[in-house]
Parts: structure tokens; C-alpha cells; sequence
């Protein structure tokens, strides 16, 4: 600073240039003077005064700066001989000043040393090492920290010392409520001080937040002292219902006044504290029925109830069975049946009288003895879980005590927790028992590979496909005289028993997966087994043409070759397909009849409507499309079924079946007829009558031992179908083979002999479907009479007409003939080429109407004309 000083001080000193000068000079006269008036102005008179509106002239201007110059110069002698002294003594000065700010830089730097000294002895340093300190030697706390950590102390301390103050109340009231000498005429006599507990616990609550330790403190001491009290008067009575002898079978008339004044009272005093609780409390109710929590003196009552089933069935007792779950089950049934009429006739009223009128006392009571079995369960089921039988039996009783108590009366809606609100559907201990982990898929994969082990076995038994000779009382096809195989009757009995296990499941989500993944399933291999063995019979037998692998039953056995052509042909085929037939209709009649059964009604219903469950379902070929949609609202079809699809394919099944069972009827037959229909129909009158061919012999053999075997075997109804269809076929058969093509036209005598074979061939029909009129052993039986007859009566009239007598002598001659129909007497072959061959325009119509009713057959003109043109005495 000093030096700058000095050399402004020496630049201002220095004279300025000659340049500098003559520059400020022009500016100053450009100023001053404008123009060239204004410099030669006339100088002013002598007598006139200054002016200073009016501008000096040249000559002023120049007189002005001279006087100017004169006074600086004087000046500057003057500040000449003074400045040395004043620049000596201004060194002097700025010296001193100097010396003076040195000195105090030096202290500001000292007070700012002294100034950190105290801060960091005040403040926390722990981080910061001092000279000549070491790692190993921390310094200790700073007088602030030893202030902050005094005062936190004090604050502590002080909380603390308020904790204290409250624990010390709660704990006085809690001991106060629970001391044995304030219950002098009844625990209840406590309550007081209770309420003053549960006050100072919801003060403190509503001051302090929940996340402090004192809340959970004393709240903790709210519910030991409340469970205390509740014990005490649990205990009382428990005392007194050893008096009436609980917990075996009360007998409560038989009991004294006095110990049924202390039950009575011991029993509402408990009722009593629970309302009171549900005031002081709010009426915190359970989710779930499962917890356990009900009315307080049943709760009390079910104590030694369940003391004494842990003995018997979680101990080392020799009930304790894990393949027995029964036996549990059992007992607590047993127990609700013992007490329901000491509960009704006396709890139920005791309870009403005390404020829970509208709780029903049996079914708390089997409420709350429901814990004590969910806890054999949830300790017995792990350890089932590797064994699959075991498990589905303990599941299976499960069910089946679920289903004995809602018959028993169970009501969920009279239960005390669900008192004034909605109690939804109880889904039993079975409900609660599936929702743990993976219980219930372990149990749906035990019995599905049970399920299927039974079906192989069924299907591989020697005597899978053995017809049964006994039908049981109520099993479908009985009054039809449906008989079934072995395999059918065990495969719709096992269907049956995975019903039983599945139907009293409490959801549909556990009832689908069964019906999805088993039942359906198994009808559907079954309907498998028997199409593929018929594929495999069409591919064996002469009568069909077709290959695909596999039998009815074993083609081969150890070390036998048996010829597959005999297992498909004659009555051993018509055996296997017979049996095919039967199976089918007998489990297609089951699911009718499942169809129709109100679980499944219900079932199909909730499928309809179960949105959530769409995507389990929704690709399953097994079940009806119009069960994968929702239909509009009143648009919904009532009449579909879970078992369409499978009722669909059995009955194509068993229309297969009795097709096959007609063609090959029809082809052996045909077969044996062959030769036979190219015989000779042209003999004359009076040659020999001819006797039956060995072919037709042959064909009347396979036709009785076939119609026998139908008719002894299938129902009245489907005998008379499938027998329908053989007898049109073959009466077409021996038409086109033997009428209309055969090797020669008919004779009188050829009519005759075919008259008299169509007549062999009824009398065998009627002998065999005779027999099965009226009841047989009970087995079949039937009420449906078959006419065997009229199937065979266009082949009858056509061998009228073949058998006309060409005049009424031939005619009158044979009358002795025991086979000729008694109408040949009047009724002539030229009457008959009369008849037929007039023109429909002359009233030949009605002529030939006449004509054919008096003869008694049934035939169109044109099929008239060509039964009569195949006699060889035809002349047109």
C-alpha cells in the first residue's frame, strides 16, 4: 500500500508533455470560442463589470491564464519548500502504522488458536487425533458431550421414572383384580378395579404411540389379568361340574339343590364376564370359526373333554392309531351325542336367561370341540403325507364326520362369534384341513394313482369281462333285464366310491379337481378299452376289415398260441361283442342316472356360474362346451349335464357295438347260406319234396345258437332291435341271392319248399324269443314281448305268391298237404297274373287291393309283377 501511495504521489509531480499541453489548449479553445466572431470580439469597455452570461474574448482569455499561471507558480515555490518535511513525516507515520497492523495480525491469529482450543474441548473430537496421541489412547468425552449424555441420562431417568409410576398402577390394579381375597363373594367382585385397569390402559393408549414398549406393557398386563380372571372362574367351574359328574353323561335331576346352585351360578357368572368384556372390550369376534373362541363357561367345560382325548389318541395309549382316525372321530361324536340333552334341556335355557338367547348352545358346544381334533390333524397329516392310503383314509373320515355333524344339526349361524352378521357356509374340518400347504394336492395324487391301480387291476382280472349272473336290488338295468360284466360292475363301483370321497367336500374348487383328474377319466379309459378292443375285433374277424392292435381280453397265454379267427367268429365272437355291449350300457346307464342325481344338477349349476374357475375347465374335452360359457340370464340350457360328452361317446359306443353284433350275425349266417340259396327252384309238382341242405342245416344251427345267445344275455328291448335288423337283412339276403337272382325260377313246388323254409326259420325264432317271456330265475326275465313273426312277413308273402297253384286241380290235389296255407284252394296262379297285370286306370287298383287282402300278404303292384314273373309258368 505505501508504495503505490508514493509513486501516485511522484506521477502526479512529474510536469506533463508539450503534446498533452497543446491537445488540452485546442479543447479548451474549441470550447470557448465557436467561431471566429467570438475570438476577434472587441475587448469590453473599461467601465462595464464582469459578466458571466457573456464569454471572455481572446485577449481576456489570455490575461484569465496568465493570472492563473502566476498564482501556480507562487504556489508551487511555496508547496516545494514544504514537501520534503511532509513527506518525511508521512514516512514516519505509514512506518508506525505498519508496525502496528503486524502486531495485530499476530494477535487476531493467537485469539483464533485460542478460539479452536475451546471449541474442540467443547465439542466431540473422537475422529480427530491430537499431537503426541495415539490410536491406542483415545482422548476422552468433551465437557459437551459429558453435558449432552448428563442430560439424556436426566431424560431417561425421568421416562423411566413416569414408566415406573404406570407400570406401578397397572400392576397394583392387575394384582388388586386377580387377589384372591377380594373375591370374597365372587370374582366378579373385581370388576371395579378391572375397569379402572382397562381405563388407564386406553388413556395411555390414546396419549402414547403404538410403537412404544409401555403400550404393548400394559396392554400385555390388560390380557394376563383378564385371562387370569377369566381362569379363576374357569376353575370354579370346573369344581362344580364335578358335582354334577361333567364330563360323563349328566344326569342333572338326579343332582343336589346345592351343587346345582353352584354350577347355575358358576356358569353365568362366566357368562356375565364375557358381556362385560364385550363392553369394556368391543366385541372383538374371530375370522374363523376354527379359532376356538365361543362362550366362556363351554370353553371351560370342553377342558377335560379334551384332556381326555389327548390321552387317549395323541398319547401312547393303544387307541392312538394312525390307520383308525375313526376312533377320534368317533369319540367327540359320541360326546356330542352324550350331552345334546343336557345341553338343551338346561345350558340352553341358563344361557338365554344370561343375554345369549339367540345362541345355540349344542352347536357352540360342537364348536368348540372342534380345535381338539384340528389339532390331532395338523400334528398326524404330516406325517401321512409319504403314504397315500393312510392319508386319503384320514381325509375320507374327515369327510364323513364332517357330513355326521351337519346331519346332527350343526348350525353356524347360531354360533356366538357370527351373533348379528353373516355366518357364511361351514366348510367343515375338511375345509380347513385341505388349505394347509399341499395337503390337498398330496391327497388328490394319492387317490388318483389309487383310482387308476384299481382300473388296470379291473381291466386286467381274468374275470374282467365275465357277465355277471346277478343283478343287485336297486342297480340300474334291473327292470330292463340289463346284466352287466364284472369289469362294468366294478368300474361304476369305483366311480361310486370316488363320488363318496369327493361330494361332501365343502367347495367346488376341491370337488372339480376330482371330477376333472379322476372320474371323468377313468369312464373315458374305460370307454377306451372297449372301442379299441372292438377295433381290434373288427380287424381279426372275417366279417370286418380292419387293423388296429389289442383285444376284448388276452389273445395268447404262457406258452399257448390260440388262433385269433376262432376268438372272433361263431358264439365265441358273439360272446366278446355281446359283453362289449353290455359294459358300456351298463356304465352308460350310470351316468344317467348320475346325470340326474341332485349333486350333480347342483354341480353343473355352480360350473355354469363359477367364473373364477373357467381357465381349470375350459380346455377339458370331457366336459359339455355349454359348461365353458356363461349363457345370458334366462338363456342358460337346464338340461345339460357333466357326463353329455361321455354319455355321447358310450352311446356311440354300444351303437358300434350292436352294429357289429348284427353284421356279424348276418355274415356267419350268409356265410352258411350260400351255397344253399343256388339250388334249384323249378321242380316239378310232382317230383319228391327235397329235403333241407346241409348249408341251410348249417345256417339254422348258426342262427339259433346265436339268437340264443343274444336273447339269453341282452335285455328284452335291445334283442328286439338288434333282432329286427338281423331277420330284414337276411329275409333281403335270400330275396336278391335265391329269388331274384337265384339259378333257376320257382316252380309250384319251389314256393313251397321256400315257403316251408321261411317257416323253419320263424319256428326257431319263435321258439327262442318264447322262452325269455316270462321271467327266468330272476335274472333277465322280460315283459316285452317280441312279435318274431312279423319281421319275417314280407319273405312270407313272397313265398305265398311263389307257392300259388297254377290251377285249382293242382290245387285240390295237395289238399292233404299239412304245409300248404289253406287259401291255395280258392286262390289261383292265373288269377293272380290276372290281377296283377291289369291296367290301374280300369279300376285294376282296387281289383289287385281285393285280391291281395283275400291272399293276406302285403306287396305293391310292381314288387307283385316281379315276384310272379321269377314262376317259370309266367307268360309275361
Amino acid at each position: 500500500m505505501p508504495a503505490q501511495l508514493i509513486a501516485q504521489i511522484r506521477t502526479l509531480a512529474q510536469p506533463p508533455s508539450s503534446s498533452s499541453q497543446l491537445d488540452s489548449v485546442r479543447r479548451h479553445i474549441d470550447t470557448q470560442f465557436s467561431d471566429l466572431d467570438a475570438l476577434l470580439r472587441p475587448p469590453r469597455p473599461p467601465t462595464s463589470g464582469p459578466s458571466k452570461r457573456r464569454k471572455r474574448n481572446l485577449d481576456e482569455e489570455i490575461a484569465h491564464w496568465e493570472d492563473r499561471e502566476a498564482k501556480a507558480s507562487v504556489e508551487l515555490n511555496e508547496t516545494s519548500a514544504i514537501l520534503p518535511g511532509i513527506l518525511e513525516e508521512t514516512q514516519e507515520k505509514l512506518q508506525t502504522l505498519l508496525s502496528s497492523a503486524q502486531g495485530l495480525s499476530l494477535k487476531r491469529y493467537e485469539l483464533a488458536d485460542k478460539l479452536a482450543n475451546l471449541v474442540s474441548e467443547l465439542s466431540s473430537n473422537n475422529d480427530v487425533e491430537s499431537e503426541g496421541e495415539t490410536k491406542d489412547q483415545p482422548r476422552g468425552k468433551t465437557v459437551l458431550e459429558q453435558m449432552e449424555g448428563m442430560q439424556d441420562e436426566l431424560g431417561r431417568l425421568e421416562a423411566g421414572l413416569v414408566w415406573a409410576r404406570a407400570l406401578e398402577q397397572v400392576v397394583t390394579l392387575s394384582e388388586a383384580t386377580l387377589d384372591p381375597s377380594n373375591h370374597k363373594s365372587s370374582p366378579l367382585a373385581t370388576l371395579p378395579q378391572y375397569r379402572q385397569l382397562n381405563d388407564f390402559v386406553s388413556r395411555l393408549e390414546g396419549v402414547l404411540p403404538d410403537e412404544i414398549a409401555l403400550v404393548k406393557v400394559v396392554r400385555d398386563v390388560r390380557e394376563q389379568t383378564w385371562e387370569g380372571l377369566k381362569e379363576i372362574m374357569s376353575r370354579n367351574l370346573l369344581k362344580a361340574c364335578e358335582t354334577i359328574g361333567w364330563p360323563r353323561k349328566v344326569m342333572y335331576e338326579t343332582v343336589t339343590v346345592e351343587a346345582r346352585r353352584a354350577f347355575e351360578r358358576s356358569f353365568q357368572d362366566l357368562l356375565y364376564l364375557q358381556a362385560e368384556g364385550e363392553d369394556l372390550h368391543g366385541e372383538e369376534r374371530p375370522t374363523h370359526w376354527s379359532t376356538g373362541n365361543g362362550l366362556y363357561p363351554l370353553q371351560a367345560m370342553v377342558q377335560p373333554i379334551a384332556l381326555r382325548f389327548k390321552y387317549h389318541f395323541q398319547g401312547s395309549k393303544g387307541t392312538n392309531r394312525v390307520d383308525k382316525p375313526e376312533w377320534a372321530f368317533a369319540n367327540i361324536l359320541d360326546q356330542i351325542y352324550e350331552h345334546q340333552t343336557f345341553i338343551t334341556t338346561y345350558l340352553q335355557p341358563l344361557s338365554a336367561r344370561s343375554g345369549y338367547e339367540s345362541v345355540d348352545i349344542r352347536s357352540e358346544f360342537t364348536l368348540l370341540l372342534f380345535p381338539v381334533l384340528l389339532s390331532l390333524l395338523r400334528s398326524r397329516i404330516p406325517h401321512l403325507l409319504d403314504h397315500p392310503a393312510l392319508l386319503a383314509h384320514t381325509i375320507y373320515q374327515t369327510v364323513v364326520f364332517d357330513e355326521a355333524v351337519k346331519e346332527g344339526g350343526f348350525d353356524l349361524s347360531g354360533l356366538s362369534i357370527y351373533e348379528g352378521r353373516g355366518s357364511g357356509t361351514w366348510e367343515g374340518l375338511t375345509g380347513v384341513v385341505l388349505r394347509e400347504d399341499d395337503w390337498f394336492a398330496r391327497w388328490l395324487a394319492g387317490e388318483k394313482k389309487f383310482a387308476d391301480n384299481q382300473l388296470n387291476e379291473i381291466i386286467s382280472s381274468s374275470e374282467a369281462w365275465s357277465i355277471s349272473d346277478e343283478v343287485l336290488e336297486g342297480e340300474e338295468g334291473q327292470a330292463s333285464g340289463l346284466r352287466p360284466t364284472t369289469s362294468a360292475r366294478q368300474v361304476k363301483a369305483l366311480v361310486e366310491q370316488i363320488i363318496d370321497r369327493y361330494a361332501p367336500l365343502p367347495e367346488l374348487e376341491y370337488k372339480l379337481p376330482f371330477l376333472l383328474s379322476i372320474q371323468l377319466p377313468i369312464l373315458s379309459t374305460y370307454q377306451s378299452r372297449i372301442s379299441n378292443s372292438l377295433d381290434a375285433f373288427e380287424s381279426l374277424s372275417s366279417a370286418f376289415v380292419r387293423a388296429v392292435p389289442g383285444a376284448l381280453s388276452g389273445n395268447t397265454r404262457s406258452g399257448v398260441h390260440i388262433d385269433q379267427t376262432k376268438l372272433t367268429s361263431g358264439k365265441t365272437g358273439l360272446e366278446r361283442l355281446v359283453k362289449a355291449l353290455l359294459s358300456g350300457r351298463w356304465v352308460e346307464e350310470g351316468m344317467r342316472k348320475w346325470a340326474d342325481d341332485l349333486f350333480f344338477v347342483e354341480m353343473s349349476s355352480d360350473l355354469k356360474n363359477a367364473t373364477q374357475l373357467k381357465w381349470k375347465f375350459a380346455s377339458d374335452p370331457l366336459l359339455p362346451q355349454a359348461l365353458k360359457f356363461t349363457s345370458p340370464v334366462g338363456d342358460a340350457d337346464v338340461t345339460v349335464s357333466l357326463f353329455d360328452v361321455l354319455i355321447d361317446r358310450y352311446d356311440l359306443l354300444c351303437s358300434r357295438t350292436e352294429d357289429m353284433i348284427f353284421r356279424l350275425v348276418t355274415v356267419e349266417v350268409e356265410n352258411d347260406l350260400k351255397l344253399h340259396l343256388t339250388r334249384r327252384w323249378d321242380n316239378p309238382l310232382s317230383s319228391d319234396r327235397v329235403e333241407p341242405s346241409s348249408q341251410l342245416l348249417s345256417a339254422l344251427t348258426t342262427y339259433t345258437s346265436h339268437l340264443t345267445l343274444l336273447s339269453s344275455t341282452l335285455p328284452r328291448l335291445v334283442i328286439s332291435r338288434i333282432y329286427r335288423k338281423i331277420v330284414l337283412h337276411i329275409t333281403n339276403h335270400i330275396l336278391q341271392r335265391g329269388v331274384y337272382s337265384g339259378w333257376s325260377k320257382f316252380s309250384e313246388r319251389g314256393g313251397r319248399d321256400l315257403g316251408e323254409e321261411v317257416e323253419e326259420w320263424k319256428d326257431i325264432s319263435r321258439r327262442v324269443l318264447s322262452n325269455q317271456d316270462v321271467d327266468s330265475g330272476g335274472k333277465i326275465g322280460g315283459t316285452i314281448i317280441i312279435d318274431s313273426d312279423r319281421p319275417w312277413k314280407r319273405l312270407q308273402d313272397i313265398t305265398k305268391i311263389l307257392s300259388l297253384p297254377t290251377s285249382s286241380t293242382s290245387s285240390t290235389s295237395d289238399e292233404d298237404d299239412s304245409t300248404a296255407p289253406p287259401t291255395r284252394a280258392k286262390i289261383t296262379f292265373d288269377e293272380a297274373m290276372n290281377v296283377a297285370f291289369i291296367d290301374d286306370k280300369s279300376d285294376g287298383g282296387e281289383a289287385r287291393k281285393r285280391f291281395l287282402d283275400q291272399l293276406g300278404v302285403e306287396l305293391d303292384g310292381p314288387e307283385l309283377i316281379g315276384v310272379l314273373r321269377r314262376r317259370v309258368d309266367c307268360w309275361r
